[in-house]
């Protein structure tokens, strides 16, 4: 893992396990402080079945957002978003090893605990989803986690 250019982390729409699961693995690239320097993705799969639909587009987006990483939401079944994906793979690489060659990142350490208590964060951005339902206005916060050309 440690040699990985970035980290894709994929979960079906259709199956709120898969999506634990995620959770689960973006904890733990977290708890391995290996994805401050590599770009990580979470990927909604198989949102071409609608009304199947078992995880919303905003606890994506909210659990994206709550460890600071990008979201993209792709049907590989119609194609749909998989170019812009693979696209965007390759930008999230590309601009962090910019920002890494800038400010000289440090390598991957397994007790290093940058990020702030995502309990907290995760809290916060549920506030932050309850908003943008109850006002129809989307938060800045989570449009950004969906633009792959920035960090």
């Amino acid at each position: 893992m440690l040699k990985a250019d970035a980290f894709l982390v994929v979960y079906s729409v259709v199956d709120k396990a898969t999506f634990s699961r995620a959770d689960q693995l973006l904890n733990m690239l977290h708890d391995m402080d290996v994805s401050r320097s590599r770009p990580t993705i979470l990927v909604a799969n198989k949102i071409d079945l609608a009304r199947s639909r078992a995880v919303s587009s905003q606890d994506g987006k909210c659990l994206a957002c709550t460890h600071k990483i990008k979201f993209i939401e792709v049907s590989v079944a119609i194609n749909h978003n998989v170019d812009e994906l693979l696209a965007g793979i390759l930008s999230q690489i590309r601009l962090k090893r910019e920002q890494s060659a800038v400010q000289g990142v440090r390598e991957p350490s397994s007790s290093a605990h940058w990020y702030k208590n995502r309990s907290v964060v995760r809290a916060s951005m549920k506030a932050r989803q309850m908003i943008t339902w109850i006002f129809g206005k989307e938060d800045s916060k989570f449009k950004n986690c969906e633009n792959l050309q920035v960090l």
